[in-house]
């Protein structure tokens, strides 16, 4: 039994790169956002606020990329998962880094999970386009 466990995570010049991907996304959108990026163990790695972007894009964003990494799923999910379980639901929601809400996207390689990102301060499925243009672009970048 080995007592040591090895980890990969998103290096910091990946999370700017994918902090400035979701700015441009949401610039051609014409909305202003804040954007999150964490490791897998949630540890923030990169961040930026829009100018105009609401001031609490970043602590919301930061929420959704922090549920995403400790569940492996995006922060939407947890909508139709916790639909018919309001216990559950209001239980989590006292958690001080869960949000149910949408924009909170796990970065997953081949299986493994290398961090998250949030995004906040539009509409949900724009916070989520977003999210999934960065994943997208920097992945394709490899």
């Amino acid at each position: 039994m080995t007592s040591i466990i090895q980890t990969q995570e998103l290096s910091y010049e990946a999370a700017i790169k994918m902090c400035v991907a979701v700015t441009q996304h949401a610039h051609q959108l014409g909305v202003s956002v804040g954007v999150v990026v964490v490791t897998p163990a949630g540890v923030e790695l990169a961040s930026v606020r829009m100018n105009n972007a609401p001031l609490h894009a970043l602590s919301i964003a930061r929420k959704k990329a922090y549920t995403a990494a400790s569940f492996k799923i995006p922060s939407f999910n947890w909508q139709e998962r916790l639909k018919h379980k309001p216990d559950t639901m209001s239980a989590l929601l006292r958690e001080e880094n869960f949000t149910y809400l949408g924009g909170g996207i796990p970065i997953i390689v081949e299986g493994k999970l290398f961090g998250s990102i949030g995004v906040s301060g539009a509409t949900e499925a724009q916070d989520i386009e977003c999210a999934e243009h960065a994943i997208t672009e920097q992945l394709n970048s490899l």
